[in-house]
């Protein structure tokens, strides 16, 4: 990434931390959600693929 962080977010869930930076790039082709719908998507395919085997 070439850009510098816009934000970073902290956020503690039980005993673990999560820490979140990002930034917005103008030469993305797809936006986060439709980053994370796509990483949803696959993972599920993988794994229902798995179970069918």
């Amino acid at each position: 990434m070439d850009t510098q962080p816009v934000a970073i977010l902290e956020k503690t869930i039980g005993d673990t931390t999560y820490i979140v930076a990002y930034a917005v790039s103008a030469s993305a082709k797809e936006t986060a959600y439709e980053k994370v719908k796509k990483l949803i998507l696959n993972d599920t395919d993988y794994y229902q693929n798995i179970k069918a085997s």
